[in-house]
């Protein structure tokens, strides 16, 4: 049911990683970062001998071109340009509301309406309505088209643009107009602090529990101790985790829900740098003795990676479904002083069993393509992928 070494331990404090995945914006990118507060340390001196011709390019253009400039512009344009110069994909710079969204997205809440929007031939679409949110209390579905916010026509916008409209605390109130099938409906909406879910759970039969991880929020360990419990309450003796389209998230939540199935004998995953490799080890000595089937593909990414080749090497578990997206280096992040945030690629991760999975993925035990008759009926049945985990553990 997808819906949408103990010695070591004190490292894993240093490094909070993260992986932008556009739940309030619809961004879909994927990448593995780091928030280091480390880093070297230029003086003025060497920026002043080293970027002269930087400054005297932008003193030129500030003066003598034929247009004003906006100075913001500029300089994320050179940003721009030092990060192109990488050609490394996964180094890259973010604008301050890029930067807000995907810190938003990992802190497990955040102030505005509660829906996920992407743009879909120029319209702003929602494509998720959260539980208990305004927007799901004012009566908001998945394919609704938001046409005007405060007056305003969005057609055509950036979603970014839009939905710092929607977040914005300069007034606690919004007016939405949007487009269901010919119909026009407008909403006031009073904002509020939404909870963003990251797990959910159910039995499925007699004995075999489902908890689908969407993200590895700031949260998601709570949340996946409290859906534990449930499904041991209500019987489970087997367990299904579905990680499919899973970009990854915080390292150290990874490591905690990972914790829970292995003891301190095992390693959870590796860090490669350019002087050592260094093991994690799991933080506790519990165990889990359930049969599990681990549910991947082409978009689980990052930190899902990380706990779908720990489950498949060190526990035993089988993991189905097509192999997953293939992020296996890390980035630090930098805050810059203007509150943007760059960040580049500084490490590589490598499996609990040393295997670097970059650009190759873990390949499942078992492959299988999600079939076509899934998209047209959206149902546990027609979820083929599903119906195989539950066939290996029936």
């Amino acid at each position: 049911m997808k819906k949408k070494t103990e010695n070591k331990v004190e490292n894993i404090t240093k490094y909070i990683v993260f992986l932008l995945f556009g739940v309030l914006v619809g961004v879909s990118t994927t990448f593995l970062f780091i928030k280091y507060d480390g880093g070297a340390k230029v003086t003025k001196t060497n920026y002043n001998k080293k970027f002269s011709s930087l400054y005297e390019t932008y003193e030129t253009l500030k003066s003598e071109y034929y247009k004003d400039l906006d100075d913001s512009k500029l300089i994320e344009g050179a940003i721009n340009g030092m990060i192109n110069a990488t050609e490394d994909e996964h180094t890259m710079f973010f604008t301050k509301e890029e930067k807000e969204s995907f810190e938003t997205s990992l802190a497990g809440s955040y102030y505005g309406i509660g829906a996920q929007i992407t743009s879909v031939e120029e319209e702003i679409t929602i494509i998720r309505v959260f539980d208990n949110s305004p927007a799901k209390n004012a009566g908001f579905k998945e394919g609704d088209i938001i046409s005007k916010v405060d007056g305003e026509d969005v057609k055509g916008w950036d979603v970014n643009d839009v939905a710092s409209k929607l977040k914005s605390d300069k007034n606690p109130k919004v007016t939405v107009v949007i487009k269901r099938d010919s119909e026009e409906l407008t909403f006031e909406i009073e904002k509020a602090v939404v909870e963003i879910p990251s797990i959910s759970s159910e039995m499925m039969g007699d004995n075999i529990g489902y908890i689908y991880i969407s993200i590895f929020g700031l949260n998601t360990d709570d949340e996946f101790d409290k859906a534990l419990d449930s499904l041991k309450e209500q019987g489970m003796e087997k367990l299904i985790i579905d990680l499919r389209d899973n970009s990854g998230g915080y390292l150290s939540t990874v490591t905690n829900i990972m914790s829970k199935f292995v003891g301190k004998d095992k390693v959870l995953f590796q860090i490669k740098d350019r002087k050592e490799i260094t093991k994690y080890n799991s933080l506790t000595d519990e165990t889990m003795d359930y049969k599990v089937v681990v549910l991947v593909n082409g978009e689980s990414a990052s930190a899902s990676e990380i706990m779908a080749s720990m489950l498949q090497e060190q526990y035993g578990a089988t993991l189905v479904g097509t192999k997953t997206y293939g992020k296996g280096s890390v980035q630090a992040t930098k805050e810059l002083e203007n509150n943007t945030l760059i960040k580049y690629t500084i490490e590589e991760w490598l499996t609990s069993n040393g295997k670097s999975i970059e650009k190759e993925g873990v390949t499942p035990d078992i492959e299988i393509e999600l079939d076509e008759s899934y998209y047209e009926n959206y149902s546990d049945e027609s979820d083929n992928q599903l119906q195989k985990a539950l066939e290996l553990l029936k």
